[in-house]
């Protein structure tokens, strides 16, 4: 908004050193400018004119002020608001990380329990697994007992049918 101020001023003044000289009289005195009441009141109509003209031109320069403050104020609330939308949007990310760690730690604790009843079933296994080798480690010993009874009364056989061989069974022992 440009402003048209005045470049230079002009004052029609007097002199003040001859003026006051010159005014101190009990007669008018010739030298001094005389005005007429018509011009006088011209003047101050002027005079009142170019005042509020600059009263205007003030009160213009108040409202760019404001103006300009106006737009510093909504250039702060607009950071302050695109601060606010960023911290909102940090919010939600963390929101949803948060959430995502939770199913994470979720299907971690389903796949651990999965594991524990696993484990708590092949625990339960070993007594009735150990029981059942334990029989049939017996069976198989009783098994190994049988043959080796067999074995001797197989051998005992043929060392009393051929007693030759049962002297060479011992000298090859």
């Amino acid at each position: 908004m440009p402003f048209n101020l005045p470049q230079t001023f002009e004052l029609k003044l007097p002199e003040i050193q001859e003026f006051a000289q010159n005014a101190i009289g009990f007669s008018p005195n010739s030298d001094l400018p005389r005005i007429t009441d018509v011009q006088r009141e011209q003047d101050a109509q002027a005079f009142r004119e170019q005042l509020n003209a600059a009263a205007n031109l003030k009160d213009s320069i108040q409202v760019a002020n404001k103006y300009v403050e106006a737009g510093i104020a909504a250039t702060k609330l607009g950071k302050t608001l695109i601060q606010y939308h960023v911290g909102l949007q940090d919010i939600r990310t963390e929101k949803v990380n948060y959430q995502k760690a939770t199913v994470r730690t979720e299907i971690a604790i389903t796949e651990l329990n999965e594991l524990q009843l696993r484990l708590g079933y092949q625990n339960s296994l070993v007594p009735h697994l150990e029981q059942e080798y334990h029989g049939k480690l017996l069976e198989a010993q009783s098994k190994a007992d049988l043959a080796n009874r067999k074995a001797m009364a197989h051998q005992h056989e043929t060392a009393m049918k051929y007693p030759t061989l049962d002297v060479q069974a011992q000298i090859a022992a």
